[in-house]
Order: C-alpha cells, then sequence, then structure tokens
C-alpha cells in the first residue's frame, strides 16, 4: 500500500441474506487497501433487535450517530464511501460527514433511494409509485411481508429525504449502470453529481469449454423472473438446467419445476465461492430472465469474465451487458422468446462461443479491479477537489 494514499472509510448495512451487493462492498475494499489506508464501517443487519427497535434506529439513532462520529474522530477519513445505509446505519453517515465537513459519496446499489423496498417492483411487476414521495404506497402495495416492515421503511425514507434532506449531504453519487445514471437524472440529481463506476470481478478462472447447462446464479426472489424460465426450459424441452441460489420463493419454484416435469433442472441452493467458481465453468451459458429493472448483477459479470455468453430480458442495466454481442435479449416475461433463446444456446455451439468470446472482451475491457480502481479514484480526487473549492 501506498503511504501517500487517501484514508478512505468504507460504511455498509450488511443484508440479512447475503448478496451480490455484500460481495462487491467486501471486494472493493480489499481492492482500495492496494493503494490508500482503508476501513471498513459494517453494520449486521442480521443482528438487529425486534421490528420497533429497528424502525426507530433506522430513522434516527443518536447512539448510531455517536458511534459514527468516534469512528470518524479517530480514523479521520479524507473521504467516507458509503453503500446500504438501511436499516443498520440509517442517516448517522450522512449527518456524521456534513457535520465534519468530509466529502461523502455513495454508491447506488438499487432503488432505495425512491423506494422502500429497493427494488421498484411489487405485485409481481415494476412499480413507481413512491417516486414522488407518496411513500405510503408501501403499506397499501404490500412491499414487505408485513405491514409493520413497510411502514418503517417508509417512514424513515420519508423523513430522510424530506426532513433531514440526506440527498443533498451526499456529495457524489456513483452508479454501476448507464442505466441507474439515467434513472437518477430523472428524479432530478445534477448530472455533475452522478458518476458511472462499474462493478468489477477477480479471481475467475476462464473456461475453454462449452459447458453443458444453461445456468442461473442469485438470488431466488420474484422479481428475478425465474418462474419464467422455468416455463420457458419446460417449452423448450427441458434441456440441462442448474439454478444456484436460495432466497424467499425457493419452494415454490422447485414445486413449479416439478409441476413442469423438469426434470433436468438442478435446484444447488446457497454455493461456496469455490462452487460458484466450478459451476461457472461447467456452466454453457448464464440466464438472467429479471422481470424488474435490475442495475448491474454481478453475477453477470461473473459470467462475462468465465468467458459465458448471457441471456438476458430486455430491462434496467441487463440490456447495456449485451449491446455488443455479448449474449442474447429478451422481452420482459416472453416465454417463448425466452424459449427459443435457451434452444439456440443449448444446441449452436458456434453461436456459444463467439458470444462467449465477445463478453470475455467485454470483462476484460470494462470490468477488470484495475478499471474500477482507476475511476473510484477519479471520483475521489473530483469530490475532494469540489469541496475544497467550497
Amino acid at each position: 500500500m501506498s503511504r501517500s494514499g487517501l484514508r478512505v472509510l468504507v460504511a455498509h448495512s450488511f443484508y440479512r441474506i447475503p448478496g451480490g451487493e455484500d460481495g462487491a462492498v467486501r471486494q472493493q475494499v480489499e481492492l482500495l487497501s492496494r493503494r490508500h489506508h482503508v476501513e471498513l464501517l459494517a453494520r449486521q443487519n442480521a443482528d438487529l433487535p425486534g421490528r420497533l427497535s429497528t424502525a426507530r434506529r433506522m430513522t434516527f439513532s443518536s447512539r448510531e450517530r455517536s458511534d459514527v462520529e468516534s469512528l470518524v474522530d479517530r480514523f479521520r477519513p479524507d473521504v467516507i464511501h458509503l453503500h446500504n445505509a438501511y436499516p443498520a446505519l440509517g442517516p448517522s453517515v450522512h449527518l456524521v460527514a456534513h457535520k465534519r465537513a468530509i466529502p461523502l459519496v455513495m454508491t447506488m446499489h438499487n432503488f432505495r433511494l425512491r423506494c422502500p423496498n429497493g427494488y421498484m417492483f411489487t405485485e409481481g411487476e415494476p412499480c413507481r409509485r413512491c417516486e414522488g414521495g407518496l411513500y405510503h404506497n408501501a403499506v397499501i402495495h404490500r412491499c414487505f411481508p408485513s405491514r409493520s416492515q413497510a411502514m418503517g421503511y417508509a417512514t424513515a425514507l420519508w423523513a430522510h429525504r424530506f426532513l433531514m434532506r440526506l440527498d443533498d449531504k451526499v456529495d457524489l453519487y456513483m452508479t454501476p449502470s448507464d442505466f441507474m445514471r439515467h434513472r437518477m437524472l430523472d428524479w432530478g440529481f445534477e448530472a455533475s453529481r452522478v458518476e458511472v463506476v462499474r462493478n468489477f470481478t477477480t479471481g475467475l478462472k476462464r473456461s475453454e469449454r462449452l459447458g453443458s447447462y444453461g445456468l442461473y446464479l442469485g438470488r431466488i426472489s420474484s422479481e428475478k423472473g425465474i418462474d419464467v424460465l422455468l416455463r420457458s426450459l419446460s417449452k423448450a424441452g427441458d434441456p440441462p438446467f442448474k439454478v444456484a441460489g436460495d432466497g424467499p420463493v425457493l419452494n415454490a419454484l422447485q414445486e413449479l419445476a416439478a409441476g413442469l416435469g423438469l426434470h433436468h433442472t438442478e435446484f444447488l441452493g446457497r454455493l461456496s465461492r469455490d462452487e460458484v467458481e466450478r459451476t461457472l465453468a461447467d456452466a454453457r451459458y448464464v440466464a438472467l430472465p429479471s422481470s424488474w429493472d435490475e442495475n448491474a448483477p454481478l453475477a453477470a459479470l461473473e459470467a462475462m469474465a468465465s468467458g459465458k455468453p448471457l441471456l438476458v430480458t430486455s430491462t434496467g442495466g441487463l440490456v447495456e451487458l449485451v449491446e455488443n454481442g455479448e449474449g442474447l435479449e429478451c422481452p420482459i416475461g416472453d416465454v417463448d422468446a425466452i424459449a427459443a433463446a435457451i434452444v439456440r444456446l443449448s444446441t449452436e455451439d458456434d453461436l456459444c462461443r463467439a458470444l462467449g468470446e465477445r463478453a470475455l472482451k467485454r470483462a476484460d475491457s470494462d470490468f477488470t479491479p484495475e478499471t474500477h480502481l482507476g475511476r473510484l479514484q477519479a471520483v475521489y480526487d473530483k469530490c475532494l477537489a469540489t469541496k475544497r473549492a467550497d
């Protein structure tokens, strides 16, 4: 590590069910440590107590703010980089950074800035009801497992946006996709405050072989469109396929697969890092059939870095991942189109090789640790220069 590097405090509330965002934060901390002095301010959402006390803490906690303030005073960061604030950190990082006049940058992994559940997806379809601040829709439309949880998030987001004005306390936002940047501009953020910094992959072995099955890798939840994928697999003739991951609709999807007679679809559950690499190496393609506006899933970048073509739906940041022929794109929810793409990827060797080569070339260009670190440095420098000018 260079002794002349910046002092960077990375802050993140780790999720109850670990996912790609948590992994991206850990990878980023390790990467930043090569050049800078880095400390991780970590909170574990899984350790939080009952819903009422968690809701209060998420809205505002003087104790949490004091703890963050003590850490900031001890570490003396040049810049603070916030990822997920909810629910454990709440507004504390924003408030302390503003009070101490420390540049604050924030990565937008999801839509939580304008949507209580972060997905802008509810009742089986995309939703933008809360964008203008009408967060009571999260309660009306059952956007959370419980009414109390929906009320907690709706209250916190309203208070943070309209009373504490947390949006204004972030100096610069980073988005992992062009799509997310454009969405933030639609929300009224100044273009100069939003920069695209793509996620990266590291340590994956490149596979020269085509593989023998399709693969879904990620969270098993309704917005991911896996139910449509299973129906498409049935229409495509039940080709070999593996589903890796865990989540709230796993049991329902297993029942659906059995009902569709998918004898060659295997549910693997949650995989270790080594198991992910081995499973990717033997896969023929990776499917991301999302029904919501997916931002920049780490699973897609890992597939591309392994030389595997993508099968994506026409939504969110997925489209830009295949814009140069790195995979096939299908309309959201279109069983026939997805089935046809599955047949092509399962049977056309030359197509698979060509798409996989383009995917690998794109990964080598846009999703490397070196590229990510350079973009981070540029953002930090811009943020510091702006702060000094003020």
